[in-house]
C-alpha cells in the first residue's frame, strides 16, 4: 500500500503507540484523522494530524456520531487503524462483571461497531483501486492466554476472531485486514489498568519498534503479524 495521498483513521492517536503510528503515516504523506477520548486528552494528539476527532469507546452515542460523520464525509477513507484499548488485571473470580464488560466494550464491541459502519467507505476505496486496509492490534494475548488477565485476554481474543471473520467477508471487495500481535510493549498502559494491578512484566519492546513493524506490514500488503514477527 502506498501511503502518500491516502486518508487514514487512527483510533487511539493520543496513546503512545497510536501517536507514533499516526506520526509515521503523516510523515509518509498520508492524511491522518486521529481520535481522542475527550477535549482534554486531545491535547496529546500529534501535531501532524490532518484532523482531530472525538471518540469515546465507552459511549455508544460517541461511536455512532463518528460513524455517521465519516460515512458522510466526501473525502475518501482508505484505512482504519485501531490503536485504542484498555487493560485490566485480576483472577477470574476476582474480576467484576462491570470491569469485564468495560474491557469487552472498549477492546472489541465499540471498535467493531465503528469499523463495520465504515466498511462501505473502504469498499469505495477498493473500487477506486486505493488498496484499503483495516488494522487491529490485538497483541500476543490473542495467541496465548495468561493467568490473572482472563477478562482482558477474552476481549482481545474476541476482537481477533472478529477480524478473521471480517477478513473473509470483505475479501471479495478487496479490503485487506491486518491483525498485529506484538508482545508486551513499554507504552505505560499497564500502569493505567482499569482494574487490578499489573504483574512484574519483564522489559518489553519499545513502542517505536512495534510501530515500525506495523507500518512496514501495512506498506507490504501483509495480512498477518504474529508475535514472532516483532522479535528484534
Amino acid at each position: 500500500m502506498e501511503l502518500s495521498g491516502k486518508t487514514v483513521l487512527v483510533m487511539g492517536a493520543t496513546g503512545v503507540l497510536g501517536g507514533l503510528i499516526a506520526t509515521a503515516l503523516a510523515d509518509a504523506g498520508a492524511s491522518v484523522l486521529g481520535t481522542a477520548r475527550s477535549n482534554d486528552s486531545a491535547a496529546r494528539l500529534p501535531a501532524s494530524l490532518a484532523q482531530s476527532l472525538l471518540l469515546d469507546l465507552e459511549d455508544a452515542a460517541s461511536v455512532q456520531t463518528l460513524a455517521r460523520y465519516l460515512a458522510d464525509r466526501p473525502e475518501p477513507l482508505d484505512a482504519v487503524i485501531n490503536a485504542a484499548g484498555i487493560v485490566g488485571f485480576g483472577t477470574v473470580e476476582g474480576t467484576t462483571l462491570a470491569d469485564a464488560a468495560s474491557l469487552m466494550r472498549v477492546n472489541h464491541l465499540a471498535p467493531a461497531e465503528l469499523i463495520s459502519r465504515l466498511v462501505p467507505r473502504l469498499a469505495e476505496s477498493a473500487a477506486a483501486e486505493r488498496q484499503p486496509v483495516i488494522v487491529g492490534i490485538t497483541g500476543i494475548v490473542s495467541e496465548q492466554a495468561f493467568a490473572g488477565m482472563a477478562a482482558y485476554v477474552a476481549s482481545k481474543t474476541a476482537h481477533a476472531a472478529w477480524l478473521r471473520a471480517l477478513a473473509l467477508e470483505v475479501r471479495r471487495s478487496k479490503v485487506r485486514v491486518l491483525d498485529a500481535h506484538p508482545g508486551h510493549t513499554e507504552t505505560g498502559l499497564a500502569s493505567r489498568a482499569v482494574c487490578g494491578v499489573a504483574p512484574n512484566f519483564p522489559m518489553g519492546m519499545t513502542p517505536e519498534h512495534v510501530a515500525q513493524v506495523i507500518i512496514a506490514a501495512i506498506i507490504a500488503d501483509e495480512t498477518s503479524l504474529p508475535s514472532d514477527r516483532f522479535a528484534a
